[in-house]
């Protein structure tokens, strides 16, 4: 119950809680700005190990930049596990950076994320699933990316990788978890 209080709290200051004059929208409302959605390998990352697998399914909307962080962009998404692993929500801000942009606004670019998640796996570890220690695990992320430009639209290609972990903020156990995948974005 405490843990959900926590995510819902980290939602609020993230999301549409901030006033309208801190965001970055030309009508200065608060817009969802971007959609994301994927596929990922369950468990496949820098520091993962052999427990638990599938295939995860991502979906995210990112609103306008809040300028108080750096043109932060609030982000909220979910990763669902198609076979009954692990699958989370999660919250948090993100960062799209240009790397290299053409005339036509194509280009490279990197996305940062840091924010909290919540999960339904299991807490201390089973034969065939990972043991995460708490409910609520912090979440980071980067993501590599081509930005194309159309006639009116945007729309990008990229590959991402994430980690799920607490940190050592609660019990002794932190298996974490990480997913790799591919994502395809539209911008409107």
């Amino acid at each position: 119950m405490r843990s959900g209080l926590m995510l819902l709290v980290w939602c609020l200051l993230i999301s549409g809680a901030c006033p309208p004059s801190l965001s970055a929208a030309e009508d200065n409302d608060y817009n969802a700005t971007k959609l994301r959605l994927g596929v990922f390998a369950h468990n496949k990352g820098l520091i993962s190990s052999r427990v638990e697998h599938g295939t995860d399914f991502n979906g995210e909307v990112v609103f306008s930049p809040i300028n108080i962080f750096w043109d932060a962009e609030p982000t909220f998404g979910f990763m669902l596990n198609g076979i009954g692993n692990t699958s989370y929500l999660y919250s948090g801000v993100s960062w799209e950076i240009d790397l290299f942009e053409d005339a036509d606004n194509s280009g490279l670019f990197i996305i940062p994320f840091l924010g909290l998640s919540v999960h339904n796996g299991k807490r201390e570890p089973e034969s065939k699933r990972r043991g995460l220690g708490c409910r609520v695990l912090f979440r980071e992320a980067i993501e590599v990316g081509w930005r194309f430009s159309g006639s009116s639209n945007q729309w990008a290609l990229s590959v991402l990788t994430d980690h799920l972990s607490h940190g050592g903020f609660c019990e002794d156990r932190n298996q974490g978890l990480d997913n790799t995948g591919i994502r395809f974005h539209w911008f409107y």
